[in-house]
């Protein structure tokens, strides 16, 4: 998935009203910031494979068993809690740990659906699961969407008033931000692969893209 890992970031923040949004964003995605990491140094590999081209979004055959099994996932959230803990003067409680720790791990149940039977339990777990949302692109569009905006609709609703003063004082920041995840979810849907070069060209712009995004969100509330 895509846009949808920023959902539980979204959805956490009541839970967490301390914790920056930026930071329960990318928790949502860590996985994906940690794999285009790890690519540049080769542990993990990303690459771009023409014969799924034709079969849906997404057309990588990737190698990724640290980031992007449940066990990696968690332990990049306990990473994130414990550099936030160390990196903030607020005071950050148990809870707030644990709530940066499940919204990494949620990364898996959002990846089950959408990847093609390459994520694991384990990084070296033999049994890989996927249901292939990804060879459907409108199906993950209206799916990803809907799942961004219902976590939108359960920050804007339950979050505390004092989390929200970027929208609430700029009126119009909130469809914006939103159109442009919205639009950003549909390149991802119906876009193409821009080059054929993944490692120094795809994986950056998706890092970015993501970073980006995350800060963007972060803006909703300051």
């Amino acid at each position: 998935m895509w846009i949808a890992h920023y959902a539980s970031g979204l959805i956490a923040k009541p839970f967490a009203p301390i914790v920056p949004l930026p930071v329960l964003t990318l928790a949502g995605a860590l996985p994906d910031v940690v794999f285009f990491i790890l690519q540049f140094f080769g542990i993990e590999t990303f690459n771009l494979d023409s014969s799924l081209i034709p079969r849906g979004c997404f057309p990588y055959s990737n190698d990724y068993p640290y980031s992007h099994s449940l066990l990696g996932m968690v332990l990049s959230g306990v990473g994130l809690a414990a550099l936030y803990k160390m990196n903030t003067a607020a005071p950050v409680t148990f809870q707030d740990q644990a709530i940066i720790v499940a919204a990494a791990a949620s990364h898996f149940l959002l990846e089950w659906p959408a990847h093609r039977e390459d994520v694991k339990i384990t990084p070296h777990d033999s049994y890989q699961i996927g249901a292939g949302l990804f060879d459907y692109p409108v199906a993950i569009f209206f799916v990803e969407s809907a799942i961004f905006l219902f976590g939108l609709w359960v920050y804007t609703t339950f979050a505390p008033m004092a989390t929200k003063a970027g929208y609430k004082t700029h009126k119009n920041r909130l469809w914006a931000i939103t159109l442009f995840l919205i639009g950003a979810q549909a390149h991802f849907s119906f876009g193409s692969a821009p080059t054929s070069e993944t490692r120094w060209v795809h994986a950056p712009l998706f890092l970015g893209q993501v970073l980006a995004s995350c800060w963007l969100l972060g803006k909703l509330e300051s």
